[in-house]
């Protein structure tokens, strides 16, 4: 690492030349701000063991406290392992915790402070480690694992809930979206089947994970951090009390103090999670594998990254010239008012519309007549409401009636998008509508129940308080609908 951060050292000190978002050349000082690992590297770059904390100097059997240790120096720690390098006899190496790296990487990184750049670790310490390896096997030992799968598979199905049908014990192999899942729904199956006292742990540590989470913060956040940190201190010793647990000497529950900090210093936990990079290692090196024909695939792997490059930079050279050339005609006077909206329409008229809709692209069932769709999906005023539908939008003097013996064309889906998560900030959320019949039994496989949604909407115009119930996906003509 010293050799690969040389030039960063000799460009922090001396500086270099640099174009930046202002679009001018100015000298610029790059240094280290963040470094994102878990916690085994972060110990490892901390110079200290793993039953330590890499920001401070908490004694292990004090990480289940909540109480504020000073901060690790480098200067001191530097000093610490020169000595011990000198004598192996050196007291303040095993009080500080350090392991024997005499010669850090860091120790000539210019304006840098290496323990205040250890960031948070979302993945690791809240969704893997907190949750998943403490919480849920601490509620699992009191209720018993049987008990818990059968909480999970009991859980009412929601079109954007996972739901475990064989429990959670019989899964071999987690991943963060299945952490974050069992997340949403754990506070629910516990209530009635555990001791308050065990349901106020577990609530203070989701809605401390559920903070950390959060792209934006602003003092009332992390003042409902600290608060829900607290709060689990508060309630910690029912565990003991119970049994589950001797103690919290745990260096992830003591690593949760340092949140708020990190987070006031170095920005939102979210911007340095792990869970980015290990995505970086799917679309750049197991995707490229699977392209390759599996031989002499490190070439071909470079090779693909590099088309995959020149696609991204010509795509956003085509987005930067779309607007500047309307910019430019802009700007013309002599320009004729014809040819400008011919410009503009040329320059619009392939511009993808953004869709507030969406179903699969072939239906689930072909031509279903009006009295099946009353008697398979239980809408029982079908006929009635499209007429409303349509005299609502078109107006009386439409042409086409429906009659009774008309034929649809029926979804068992419905999605429709929204804006980002509250949570995470990311993308368009896709809200998931079904509307499918009973399917019987046939054979070895069981019968299906009818999912018929209850969808609450909000309209301006026409405010109502009820909350209809989705019988029946149909679509009608795009002239119809667009109308």
């Amino acid at each position: 690492m010293s050799l690969l951060l040389r030039p960063l050292a000799e460009a922090g000190r001396h500086g270099r030349e640099m174009v930046c978002a202002d679009g001018y050349l100015h000298r610029v000082h790059p240094i280290l701000a963040a470094y994102i690992v878990d916690f085994p590297e972060q110990c490892l770059v901390a110079c200290n063991k793993e039953s330590r904390c890499p920001w401070c100097l908490v004694q292990s059997n004090k990480c289940g406290d909540l109480e504020e240790w000073a901060s690790r120096s480098m200067a001191d720690t530097l000093k610490t392992l020169y000595r011990m390098r000198k004598n192996k006899r050196l007291r303040k190496f095993d009080t500080e915790g350090l392991c024997a790296v005499f010669d850090p990487f860091w120790k000539d990184l210019p304006f840098t402070d290496i323990f205040t750049c250890l960031t948070p670790d979302i993945l690791h310490q809240l969704h893997k480690g907190i949750f998943h390896d403490h919480l849920v096997q601490w509620c699992t030992s009191i209720i018993s694992e049987k008990e818990m799968d059968a909480h999970f598979q009991a859980m009412t199905q929601y079109p954007s809930l996972h739901q475990f049908k064989k429990g959670i014990s019989s899964v071999s192999q987690w991943t963060g979206t299945e952490h974050k899942e069992m997340e949403r729904v754990f506070v629910g199956l516990l209530a009635g089947a555990v001791d308050d006292r065990v349901l106020l742990v577990a609530r203070s540590l989701l809605d401390f994970i559920y903070y950390a989470q959060l792209q934006r913060h602003t003092d009332i956040t992390l003042a409902a951090m600290e608060e829900s940190l607290k709060m689990f201190h508060h309630h910690k010793h029912v565990l003991v009390e119970l049994g589950v647990r001797q103690d919290f000497n745990m260096p992830k529950i003591h690593s949760l103090q340092h949140y708020v900090t990190s987070i006031r210093a170095l920005g939102s936990a979210d911007g340095y999670n792990t869970e980015y990079p290990e995505q970086l290692h799917i679309d750049y090196a197991k995707d490229g594998y699977c392209m390759s024909n599996k031989r002499d695939y490190v070439e071909q792997m470079a090779l693909w990254l590099q088309h995959q490059e020149a696609i991204h930079y010509k795509t956003v050279y085509l987005a930067w010239r779309r607007p500047r050339a309307l910019t430019t005609l802009c700007c013309r006077r002599y320009v004729r008012p014809h040819l400008f909206y011919e410009h503009i329409l040329a320059l619009t008229l392939f511009k993808p519309v953004k869709a507030h809709y969406k179903v699969a692209k072939t239906p689930s069932r072909c031509q279903v007549s009006i009295a099946s769709i009353e008697s398979d999906y239980n809408a029982l005023d079908f006929l009635p409401a499209l007429e409303r539908f349509l005299v609502s939008r078109l107006g009386r003097c439409w042409m086409i009636q429906p009659i009774g013996s008309d034929h649809f064309d029926v979804y068992n889906h419905l999605y429709i998008a929204t804006g980002p998560s509250v949570i995470s900030g990311h993308g368009r959320i896709l809200q998931k509508i079904r509307a499918s019949p009973q399917i019987a039994a046939r054979g070895r496989k069981a019968e299906t129940p009818a999912r018929l949604d209850t969808v609450f909407m909000m309209d301006e115009e026409h405010p109502r308080t009820d909350c209809p119930i989705i019988n029946c996906i149909y679509l009608l003509t795009p002239s119809i609908v667009l109308h």
